[in-house]
C-alpha cells in the first residue's frame, strides 16, 4: 500500500472576504507567501488590455509609505526573495522568507499590494518597459505564436487577449484608468492569501488583520462579472509572415474547464501524444525522423474553457510533413485508442511530475493559492493521484475523439512558411 501523502494545510475566511490558507510544515526553516487577486488579462475591457500586468508592475514602484528603493533594500535586508506575476485569470505578488522574518515580509506585501501612489512618472516609465517586453517576446517565436494561437482559436473571447497587452492599448492606458481598475479588481473578496512552510495559521491570520485593520476603501463589494461564452469553433489555417529561420507551429482548439470531468483524462492523452520524451510525436517526429528539436504537447485549463494545442519548430519545408504526422497519430488513437503500457508509462510519468513539485514550498504555496481562488476548494495531492489512476484506455480515446474534432483544429504557424510549404 503506497504511503498517502500529508498535507497539513487549514483555510479561513474573514468577515471582508479575505481567504487565508497555510500549510504548517515545521520541518522547514523557510516560509513562501503570496497575495493572490483575481485580476488577469480576461478581466479588461479590449481597449485596455495589459492594465492588469501594468498594474503589477507599478505596485512595485513605491507605496504611500515607501519609494521602491526602500521597497528592495527592506525585502534584501532581510534575504528574502520577492517578484510577481500576471497571467489569465490572476496576479500573484509573492517572497520566500526565512521563517524568522514573516511580520516583516508580511507587513512589506500588505504595503506593495494595498497602498500603491500610481504616480504618473511611473505609469510613464512602466508603460516603456512592457513595450520593450513586449519586443522581446516578438524576437522569441515560441513565445509569440501562442499569443497568435490564442486569438485564433479564442476568437473575441476574453482569455484571447494578450497578457502584456499591446503598444496601442497601453498608450490609451491612462492613470485614471488605472485607479478605477483597481479600485473594482482588488477588492478583499478577490484575495487569497497563501502561505506554506514553518509558518502557523494563527500567526498568519494575525499577521493578516493586522495589516489590513487600515484598508477600509478596499472592504467594498465588487460588482465586476467575467463573460463566459463559449468561441465560435472552426477550423482555420494562419500563417503569421516572419523572417526567422525555423518556423513554429501551434496545432489544437478548445480543451475542457479548470472543473471539468475530462480534466485529468484529458491531460493523460495530451501526455501520451507529446508530453514526455517517450510520447509518440516526441519519438517519430524528433527521434525517429530528426525534423524538430522541439516539440510536444500540452493544455491550459481556466474558469470555464481550456486550450489544447501540440506546438513545434521546424525549417518550413517540413511542416507539411509535421502536421500529416500529428494527424496519423490522432486519428491512430480515435481509431484504435492507445495502449495499456503507453497508458500507464503517461500516468506515473504525470504523477511523478506533480509528486516531485510539491518537493518545493513555493510551488505548494501557489497551489493552494490558485485553487482556492479559482475553484474555491483544494483538491488533495492524494485525490489528484488517484483521478489520474482511474484514467481507463477507454476514456482516453473517447477524450480524443471528443476533443480532437479534425474539423475543429487551428493551425497556426509563424514563421516563412506559405500554403505550398504545407503541403
Amino acid at each position: 500500500m503506497p504511503k498517502l501523502i500529508t498535507e497539513n494545510y487549514e483555510i479561513t475566511e474573514l468577515d471582508n472576504g479575505i481567504r487565508i490558507v497555510s500549510e504548517y510544515i515545521p520541518y522547514f526553516r523557510s516560509i513562501s507567501l503570496g497575495i493572490w487577486v483575481a485580476s488577469g488579462s480576461r478581466n479588461e475591457a479590449k481597449q485596455l488590455a495589459g492594465i492588469s500586468h501594468l498594474i503589477e508592475h507599478l505596485l512595485f514602484k513605491g507605496t504611500k509609505n515607501r519609494t521602491n528603493k526602500e521597497i528592495a533594500i527592506e525585502f534584501d535586508s532581510v534575504g528574502a526573495d520577492f517578484n510577481a506575476f500576471t497571467d489569465k485569470e490572476v496576479s500573484c505578488f509573492y517572497c520566500d522568507f526565512i521563517d524568522t522574518h514573516l511580520e516583516k515580509c508580511g507587513e512589506l506585501l500588505f504595503d506593495i499590494v494595498f497602498n500603491p501612489l500610481f504616480n504618473p512618472e511611473s505609469l510613464r516609465t512602466e508603460k516603456k518597459i512592457i513595450m520593450e517586453e513586449i519586443k522581446m517576446v516578438q524576437d522569441t517565436p515560441s513565445e509569440d505564436i501562442f499569443n497568435y494561437f490564442y486569438k485564433e482559436v479564442l476568437d473575441g473571447h476574453s482569455l484571447s487577449l494578450p497578457i502584456l497587452g499591446s503598444k496601442e492599448s497601453l498608450l490609451r492606458i491612462n492613470e485614471k484608468d488605472v485607479w478605477d481598475y483597481f479600485k473594482e479588481t482588488f477588492t478583499f473578496k478577490n484575495v487569497v492569501i497563501s502561505a506554506a512552510g514553518n509558518v502557523k495559521h494563527k500567526d498568519l491570520i494575525e499577521v493578516v488583520k493586522k495589516n489590513i485593520e487600515n484598508l477600509q476603501v478596499f472592504s467594498s463589494i465588487s460588482n465586476s462579472k467575467k463573460v463566459y461564452f463559449r468561441p465560435r469553433i472552426k477550423r482555420n489555417i494562419k500563417i503569421v509572415g516572419r523572417k526567422i529561420k525555423s518556423s513554429n507551429l501551434c496545432y489544437g482548439g478548445i480543451g475542457c474547464a479548470r472543473l471539468s470531468n475530462d480534466k485529468f483524462a484529458l491531460s493523460v492523452l495530451q501526455n501520451i501524444i507529446g508530453g514526455s520524451m517517450s510520447s509518440r510525436l516526441f519519438q517519430k517526429i524528433r527521434e525517429d525522423n530528426g525534423l524538430a528539436y522541439s516539440i510536444f504537447a500540452s493544455n491550459a485549463q481556466y474558469s470555464d474553457i481550456g486550450v489544447i494545442y501540440i506546438y513545434a519548430a521546424s525549417d518550413s519545408k517540413n511542416l507539411g510533413t509535421i502536421i500529416n504526422m500529428i494527424e496519423n497519430e490522432i486519428n491512430d488513437i480515435r481509431v484504435n485508442g492507445v495502449t495499456q503500457i503507453e497508458l500507464e508509462r503517461a500516468k506515473e510519468n504525470m504523477k511523478g511530475g506533480i509528486v516531485l513539485n510539491i518537493e518545493e514550498i513555493s510551488s505548494r504555496m501557489c497551489r493552494f493559492g490558485k485553487n482556492l481562488l479559482l475553484d474555491n476548494y483544494i483538491l488533495s495531492i492524494n485525490d489528484i493521484l488517484n483521478k489520474i489512476d482511474t484514467v481507463s484506455k477507454e476514456k482516453v480515446q473517447e477524450i480524443c475523439i471528443k476533443y480532437y474534432d479534425p474539423g475543429q483544429m487551428n493551425i497556426v504557424i509563424l514563421g516563412e512558411a506559405n500554403e505550398r510549404s504545407l503541403k
